[in-house]
C-alpha cells in the first residue's frame, strides 16, 4: 500500500476546504503581488519536483480572482477549456498555460541550459526575483544571464 506524501495530504485537504479556497481567492484579488509571488514559488516547486498540481491549483485560484470571463476573453479560450486546464486532473498543453499566464499579465522568460555537460558547471544565485546564471565554459569564460524567475 502506497503512503501519501505530506504534500499530497495537504493538497487533498486544501481541495476539500472551499472556505480556504474562497479566502485565498479574496487575498489574491486584493493583493496581486502576493498572487504573483505564489505563482513564482509554485512554478519553481514544479520545476524541482515535476509535480504540476500545486502550480495549477495556485494558477486556478489566481484565475478565479481575476475572473473566468475576463480570462476567457483575454486568452481566446472557452471557460470550459480554462477549467479543464487548471483542474489538476489533466496535464495541460504548455501553449494553454502560456496563454493563461500572459492574460494574467505575467511574462515568462526562459533560458535553456543543460543540466550537466563535460566541462560546464552552473552556479545559481537568486535575489530580488532575478536569477543570475554563470555557466563556466571549458576555456574558463563566463556567460552571465539575468532573468525574471517564474
Amino acid at each position: 500500500m502506497n503512503e501519501k506524501t505530506r504534500e499530497e495530504k495537504l493538497l487533498a485537504l486544501a481541495l476539500t476546504m472551499p472556505e480556504y479556497d474562497d479566502f485565498v481567492v479574496k487575498e489574491y484579488r486584493e493583493k496581486p503581488a502576493l498572487a504573483l509571488e505564489m505563482i513564482q514559488d509554485e512554478f519553481q516547486e514544479y520545476v524541482k519536483t515535476n509535480d504540476i498540481r500545486c502550480f495549477l491549483s495556485t494558477l486556478r485560484k489566481v484565475a478565479e480572482a481575476k475572473g473566468w470571463s475576463e480570462l476567457s476573453r483575454k486568452t481566446g479560450l472557452p471557460r470550459s477549456t480554462l477549467y479543464a486546464a487548471l483542474s489538476g486532473e489533466t496535464d495541460p498543453r504548455i501553449s494553454t498555460v502560456m496563454k493563461i499566464l500572459n492574460a494574467l499579465g505575467i511574462e515568462v522568460l526562459t533560458n535553456i541550459i543543460p543540466f550537466s555537460s563535460e566541462g560546464i558547471r552552473q552556479s545559481l544565485a537568486t535575489k530580488n526575483n532575478t536569477e543570475e546564471i554563470q555557466a563556466i565554459q571549458p576555456e574558463g569564460s563566463f556567460d552571465r544571464v539575468e532573468r525574471l524567475i517564474l
